[in-house]
């Protein structure tokens, strides 16, 4: 009896290493407005914790052997790599995926040179817009003090408040145009398609106009919430609800997105706040809602206790769903630092820096471009502290490791030297800041992709350190300068036009007496 009972017990584990899934799988390339999809051969799909890897065919097919799993067991891709590309859903990367036999697993690239055009050309539009509501937003303001409709001090009050959120609009019409370029057109119904165009196109009252055919958001979150509850309450339909219930969800919340970027455009950020929250609000499992929602609201709102609720669960949601030592923890640690930093914390800040600097060090290696980033931010930090020396040895750090993987005229490694001229200039030592600035400066010129407002601080701190050494006509050069470019990109009245507009009557005026 014992004897039968053994050979039964060593049966079943003999079986039970004997599980696999043979997960499919295809790689193809966006579809985008103007371009097709298309099949991607030889890509390297890699699995974490394993030596599995395999590499996609002609037609861009693949399949992993899932070793010890069954169905709907989660696994994990560690890598998808292919030059010159790479995954348009950078969350794929990293995540737990349910394996299935049965429903194969599609993997979207992106040119890398594309996604670049796609985000200019998005970018250029969107901020077209910004500045035309933002103008629009202050025309208002001074018609409502001239009908008495509001004194002087409320208008300074609000015209303040309109000038600082237009400085920080810069970085989420970036992260904006990222996520809009990355939009396969594939995935999406005619009128979908068109929504999305439109506000690729920095239509947004088209793509309002064309969101109403939809039906009312609220009305479609009822339908998303009616779906939910069949899904509870009818187990035996379980599967044919879920597959339909997540394809709204996910169209709901890229919808919400949409309605973000429109508002966005146009200045209008109560409403923007609106949709991006509410998004993050119907997944609040995802590491990137989360994230994106605490920027805006940080950013632009300046609502730190919100910004500090989604970072703390962007930060417990990469913990779990990617390790504590992944990028997406790095990632949620950089924000909390940034967060702690515009509330002065700066104690609070430092230990998330160093936090993120040590998991990028471990998982790129301490000579890679997100160390570098790390470096920066920490910089700036040490910057804010009044301690030049710390800030110093961030940047230039910084600077060595983005010269040996970009090259001495990266656009990068100037942002770096941009920097370290910053302490000089800071120190007091100005003939070494004006080299620096200098360098930086024909850098910029020589670089088609150089983003303007970059090229504008650029000619502003050349005329400031001009300035300090009484060279009074070339600062005003410079100045002048940096007020065309900021005059063309932000317009007449954003503040940074503004200030260098009066740096530069300034220094005429220095150079007439």
């Amino acid at each position: 009896m014992k004897q039968r009972l053994f050979v039964w017990i060593t049966a079943c584990l003999c079986a039970a290493g004997c599980w696999a899934v043979t997960q499919q799988g295809n790689v193809r390339t966006i579809a985008r407005k103007n371009k097709v999809g298309k099949p991607v051969e030889g890509v390297v799909i890699r699995l974490q914790g394993s030596h599995n890897k395999v590499a996609s065919r002609t037609n861009g097919d693949f399949s992993l052997l899932l070793h010890d799993l069954r169905n709907g067991e989660p696994y994990t891709i560690a890598s998808i790599v292919k030059s010159g590309y790479e995954p348009a859903e950078q969350e794929l990367i990293g995540r737990r995926i349910p394996c299935s036999d049965l429903v194969p697993l599609e993997v979207l690239l992106v040119s890398r040179i594309d996604l670049m055009q796609e985000k200019e050309e998005i970018e250029t539009k969107a901020r077209e817009n910004v500045e035309v509501y933002y103008r629009a937003r202050i025309d208002s303001l001074e018609r409502m003090v001239a009908e008495h409709r509001l004194t002087q001090a409320e208008w300074a009050a609000q015209k303040q408040r309109l000038e600082n959120q237009y400085e920080s609009f810069e970085p989420l019409l970036q992260a904006m145009s990222d996520v809009l370029a990355r939009t396969d057109y594939t995935r999406m119904d005619s009128l979908t398609a068109m929504i999305q165009q439109a506000v690729e196109n920095g239509n947004p009252e088209e793509a309002e106009r064309l969101l109403r055919e939809k039906g009312s958001m609220a009305q479609r979150e009822a339908v998303l919430r009616e779906w939910g509850k069949n899904i509870r309450a009818l187990q035996q339909e379980v599967d044919n609800n879920r597959s339909e219930y997540l394809r709204q969800k996910r169209v709901l919340e890229d919808d919400c997105y949409r309605l973000y970027a429109s508002f966005l455009t146009r200045f209008q950020n109560d409403s923007a706040a609106c949709y991006i929250r509410k998004r993050a609000a119907l997944d609040t499992t995802n590491v990137d809602y989360q994230l994106q929602a605490g920027q805006f609201v940080k950013d632009i709102m300046a609502d730190y206790r919100s910004a500090d609720i989604y970072f703390r669960r962007a930060y417990r949601l990469a913990e779990s769903q990617y390790g504590e030592q992944s990028g997406q923890m790095a990632t949620a640690c950089n924000e909390l630092g940034l967060l702690a930093k515009q509330q002065r914390d700066y104690t609070a800040a430092a230990g998330w820096y160093e936090r993120s600097l040590t998991i990028r060090e471990k998982l790129r290696g301490r000579n890679s471009l997100a160390v570098a980033e790390a470096l920066n931010n920490m910089g700036e930090l040490y910057r804010a502290q009044k301690d030049l020396k710390k800030t110093m040895d961030c940047h230039r750090r910084a600077l060595k490791i983005r010269e040996k993987q970009l090259g001495e005229r990266s656009l990068e490694a100037a942002e770096s030297k941009f920097n370290i001229a910053g302490v000089y200039y800071q120190q007091k030592q100005y003939a070494k800041a004006e080299a620096l600035y200098l360098e930086v400066k024909e850098v910029y010129q020589a670089n088609s992709k150089t983003p303007q407002t970059k090229m504008a601080a650029a000619f502003n701190n050349l005329g400031g350190v001009a300035y300090m050494q009484e060279k009074y006509a070339e600062a005003a050069a410079f100045f002048q300068q940096a007020v065309e470019i900021y005059t063309r990109v932000l317009g007449a009245q954003h503040p940074m036009t503004r200030n260098a507009m009066n740096n530069s009557a300034v220094c005429k005026q220095k150079t007439e007496h």
